[in-house]
């Protein structure tokens, strides 16, 4: 897993609109208008942050959604772990990798690729576990719509 995916992008998205916002409880109607997305969908990703114990929900009139934990300990790789489950090495799928030691099967062509991939998903790794929230919600205090896919 080198880039999270669209789920987990939303995750991303929304708790750094909850940690900008940090005095008011964040309804999934405002970060689905601002997402430009289906509130239906947003829903899941915040069931799937609630049930991770990074977000808490509040219902009524008030009600919304807000961070458990301080933005300033909470990492990007903890909202995608949250949402897509434990980061995976991309090569840990492979059918090329002898299962005893762990090692690409010997003078097969693709162990170049695999190296490649990765270094991509280390770095990818270590970035997501260093960037923080907080350091997210202060780089940019606006939500970016995103491009739909698919």
């Amino acid at each position: 897993m080198t880039s999270p995916n669209t789920a987990s992008r939303y995750g991303l998205y929304s708790v750094v609109v909850m940690a900008s916002t940090p005095d008011e409880r964040v309804t999934a109607a405002r970060i689905a208008a601002d997402l430009g997305i289906s509130e239906a969908h947003v829903k899941k990703v915040l069931q799937q942050l609630a049930r991770a114990r990074l977000i808490g929900a509040t219902r009524g009139a008030n009600g919304g959604y807000a961070l458990v934990r301080a933005a300033d300990e909470m990492t990007m790789l903890d909202v995608v772990e949250a949402i897509e489950g434990t980061w995976q090495s991309p090569c840990a799928a492979c059918d090329l990798i002898d299962a005893a030691d762990g090692s690409c099967t010997p003078h097969h062509a693709a162990c170049g690729v695999h190296d490649v991939l990765a270094e991509l998903d280390r770095r990818a790794f270590y970035t997501m576990k260093s960037v923080t929230i907080s350091t997210l919600a202060r780089r940019g205090r606006r939500v970016v719509r995103l491009p739909r896919v698919g």
